[in-house]
């Protein structure tokens, strides 16, 4: 009974074998792209903590900023 089904079964439709396969990524190309997404993603992260802990300027550097921007 097996073995009469195991005859039944059939290549799958969305199994694309043979000349519609497309090739893998090399080893070497995987972990340099998984590398640059860690990177990105870590620069990302610092960026996004430094604005959001930046401090408020003092009153004392904006009147210096206020008064630079009207002189120009």
């Amino acid at each position: 009974m097996t073995a009469a089904l195991l005859r039944l079964a059939t290549t799958a439709w969305a199994d694309h074998g043979g000349p519609l396969r497309a090739e893998g990524l090399s080893p070497l190309t995987v972990g340099l792209l998984a590398g640059a997404l860690a990177l990105a993603a870590a620069v990302l992260i610092v960026v996004i903590v430094m604005l959001l802990t930046r401090k408020p300027s003092s009153p004392a550097q904006e009147s210096a900023r206020e008064s630079a921007q009207e002189s120009k």
